[in-house]
């Protein structure tokens, strides 16, 4: 069967800076019959150099990655001038896509994941080549619920904004709770706009084969330690739930990050350490079977743009505890958890000991079932082919 034509993806990140739903959304499009390179320029600062050595900085390579033919190359990252760095990191994109080009000719569309940076470097490409290229947005801040997430929009990058979204062909949210704080920042920009969720894959994060045990009771929650994901709130849920007489459960914390101290510290003045285990940063594999030995996945976010370990957890048959923070809003319903209010971990903890208490009134398999259903690869990559399809014909 001949191939509808090639697609280039160009990922803000990717692995093995995380993007790993990139790199599958990538997987996903090839498997649809297209073809589909992958255009990464990682950014790698001075720190990384000096902890592995000048080789970080090996330049241009190509290597077949499961299937993609990846293009890689590095831009070192100058200290303290975030502006020159995105206009630099987008230029050296552009030169980058030139090489590629060179040697593989256009391809016939650009798939930019995220406005920051691969968007604005995508809009370069189309004024310097005449790619026509789409964004699709992932950036959490752009749900606006919070003046910490206004906050991390300084004024200087609405020029690059503008030119990103003002070029591209499509807008592809990954759900329409971005569009707020898009639509303050941008007012035109509903007329662009479309919104196709994350996918997750068929054979990834399945049921567990043996049944699972509630004595412990074990919550899970995955993801970045940091402010914005809400870790703290669920550290001061425990003590609340042991405050109560709860003391059967346990909290396992996957992920890293910057807080990774200081939420030991609380745990540990709010007499939970012995509750609240660390796992630190684990595989996808791992975290799989995590999910499999869990009894609900919680996620008590203060923004978030999707919540793609949400639909990770679910598939496994887990119900869920998710904050109104974006994403969750629409992904979480009675069938499959229960919603709460940012910022609240009184209500986390109640939600935590409700869910204890009616564990068995969810059905791990109507939950499965209603989380591929809605966001199962081939429903959600039907989409983007329909996408595809229209906007190489327009």
């Amino acid at each position: 069967m001949k191939s509808p034509g090639r697609i280039l993806i160009i990922p803000s990140w990717y692995p093995p800076d995380g993007g790993y739903f990139f790199k599958e959304h990538s997987e996903a499009i090839l498997g649809m019959g297209w073809q589909v390179d992958v255009l990464v320029n990682r950014v790698v600062g001075i720190r990384k150099v000096l902890q592995i050595g000048w080789s970080a900085l090996r330049g241009y390579r190509v290597g077949n990655e499961n299937g993609l033919r990846v293009i890689r190359s590095i831009y070192l990252k100058l200290p303290g001038n975030e502006k020159q760095n995105i206009q630099r990191w987008a230029a050296g994109t552009a030169r980058l896509y030139r090489k590629y080009e060179k040697s593989y000719g256009k391809p016939d569309l650009i798939l930019s994941h995220s406005v920051t940076w691969a968007g604005y470097a995508a809009s370069l490409i189309n004024n310097l080549y005449g790619i026509p290229y789409l964004v699709v947005e992932h950036r959490s801040f752009f749900v606006w619920s919070t003046e910490k997430a206004r906050s991390m929009v300084k004024s200087y990058y609405l020029p690059f904004f503008e030119e990103a979204y003002r070029n591209c062909s499509r807008l592809v949210l990954v759900s329409g709770s971005l569009l707020t704080g898009l639509k303050e920042l941008i007012p035109w920009i509903e007329e662009k706009t479309m919104t196709i969720p994350n996918m997750i894959r068929e054979d990834m994060f399945l049921p567990p084969s043996v049944v699972r045990s509630t004595e412990p009771f074990v919550f899970l929650w995955a993801g970045r330690l940091e402010h914005v994901k809400g870790v703290d709130l669920l550290i001061e849920a425990a003590r609340i739930l042991k405050e109560h007489g709860k003391d059967n459960f346990f909290i396992r914390l996957a992920g890293k990050g910057s807080l990774r101290n200081v939420l030991d510290q609380q745990a540990a003045a709010a007499g939970v350490s012995d509750v609240v285990h660390f796992l630190g940063r684990i595989s996808r594999d791992e975290m799989q079977k995590e999910m499999q030995m869990a009894n609900c996945f919680v996620l008590p976010t203060r923004y978030e743009a999707f919540g793609a370990v949400l639909i990770e957890a679910m598939a496994t048959g887990l119900p869920v505890i998710a904050t109104r923070s974006g994403g969750p809003d629409t992904i979480v319903n009675n069938e499959n958890g229960i919603l709460i209010n940012i910022e609240n971990s009184e209500q986390l903890a109640a939600a935590m000991e409700d869910m204890i208490h009616r564990i068995k009134e969810f059905s791990e398999q109507q939950i499965r079932k209603q989380t591929m259903d809605r966001y199962g690869q081939n429903s959600v990559m039907k989409q983007y082919n329909e996408l595809f399809l229209q906007l190489l014909t327009e």
